[in-house]
């Protein structure tokens, strides 16, 4: 675990990436993906390009793996919830350890949420199926037709539903797009490596902290928050 800027004060809240933070949703993801473009004729790719996929909107993903304009990425998107709705939704694992992290802070009086820019409406399915729905105090996620998905714009929402100052949230995800909109809200900025980014990419977007496995984030969030 790397601390590079330790929070000024206790964190009181902590907001959670769904994608490689939470759940490993690489098989769903890629299943969801292949039935899309498979759908379209378009050439599949490997899976270390496919890995794109797991953090930023769809929409994005599309136009940045296989070089779709905005309307083929609309079309393709639509497609690969044909799929997602009801199968890939599913094809997922929460990580070892995190579940149980959830709650413990919860249990604690720590305030704790789901900021991803997955669609809400799969979020609260995917809560409700994994039983994380008591140990949550807000889920936020974009609308489905929702392009953007801009994740400083969703961490602003998670601070305004649980009525707290950025300087006592932290945003853990495995991407830059967690760190950036962590920064950009003012939250402080937890970086993980067992998902699906890099301690580079994590660094280079302004990552207050660097933690490799769920152990060392439940470390740093316990001391953090004042949980003994």
């Amino acid at each position: 675990m790397t601390d590079f800027k330790p929070p000024g004060v206790p964190i009181r809240a902590v907001l959670f990436d769904w994608d490689g933070t939470v759940a490993d949703t690489r098989p769903g993801i890629f299943n969801s993906v292949r039935y899309a473009i498979r759908e379209h004729g378009i050439p599949d790719k490997p899976d270390d390009e496919l890995r794109y996929f797991i953090g930023p909107p769809l929409y994005d993903g599309f136009e940045h793996v296989f070089g779709v304009d905005d309307d083929m990425a609309t079309t393709l998107t639509d497609t690969y919830r044909v799929y997602y709705r009801d199968r890939g939704i599913y094809e997922c694992n929460i990580y070892a350890g995190v579940g149980d992290l959830l709650r413990e802070l919860h249990d604690a009086g720590v305030k704790t949420a789901v900021v991803s820019s997955k669609p809400k409406e799969f979020l609260d399915r995917l809560i409700e199926h994994f039983g994380f729905a008591d140990c949550l105090d807000a889920v936020v996620g974009p609308a489905m037709d929702n392009h953007n998905s801009n994740k400083t714009v969703l961490v602003n929402q998670a601070l305004k539903e649980l009525m707290l100052l950025p300087s006592t949230v932290a945003m853990i995800g495995d991407r830059h797009f967690d760190m950036e909109g962590a920064k950009n809200a003012g939250v402080n900025a937890i970086g993980v490596l067992y998902g699906y980014g890099t301690e580079e990419e994590l660094c280079r977007a302004g990552a207050d902290a660097i933690c490799e496995q769920v152990v060392d984030l439940r470390g740093y969030l316990l001391q953090h928050c004042g949980i003994s």
